[in-house]
């Protein structure tokens, strides 16, 4: 009967004299290389850009508002946060109409820092009195029930407009015109 030691050294052999088994092994250690690092994500990731919105529309964040808000401001825009769902025929009709409506896009890019949220959503957001909490209670936190949901906040975080609901690409425009006019 064999040792433990005696098997162990008898498959370290069996890996070093047979060429099938270097070539497992090479491609087990690639794809550790490879494709290990693009499924992990560091707690620090980006936000991704809404589910339903085409790509460009919306900004990247940590989901730290209150420097998010800043940061628009010094830019000479607002903040403007939608809050969305998987599954919701009012995001998905925004993000196929109004979203794509070439004037929508101007002012968004021109007057506002656009960030998508997930009301049921597990990322980790910032708000501005610096309580961690994921999109799904910032939400209730927020009392956003229904979706869409818009928030525009000036550069200290204050909301300045709330708009539930679906909102064609004038309606939109014309909404998007007024808080930077400060007409609200």
């Amino acid at each position: 009967m064999s040792t433990p030691t005696r098997n162990a050294t008898h498959s370290l052999q069996f890996f070093k004299n047979t060429r099938v088994a270097r070539t497992l092994l090479f491609f087990f250690c690639f794809n550790l290389v490879v494709f290990v690092p693009l499924t992990v994500t560091p707690a620090t990731a980006r936000a991704d850009a809404s589910t339903h919105a085409p790509k460009g529309v919306f900004s990247e964040s940590f989901l730290l508002l209150l420097e998010d808000a800043k940061d628009a401001e010094r830019e000479g825009k607002r903040l403007l946060i939608f809050f969305e769902q998987d599954g919701c025929p009012a995001c998905r009709r925004m993000a196929e109409n109004t979203f794509r409506d070439a004037q929508v896009q101007s002012i968004l890019k021109r007057d506002y820092t656009l960030l998508a949220i997930n009301i049921h959503g597990a990322r980790e957001t910032t708000w501005i009195d610096s309580k961690i909490r994921s999109e799904k209670d910032l939400a209730a936190f927020l009392g956003v029930r229904a979706t869409p949901t818009l928030l525009m906040l000036d550069g200290q975080g204050k909301v300045l407009a709330r708009k539930v609901g679906y909102q064609s690409a004038t309606d939109f425009s014309a909404l998007l015109s007024l808080v930077p006019s400060k007409k609200y």
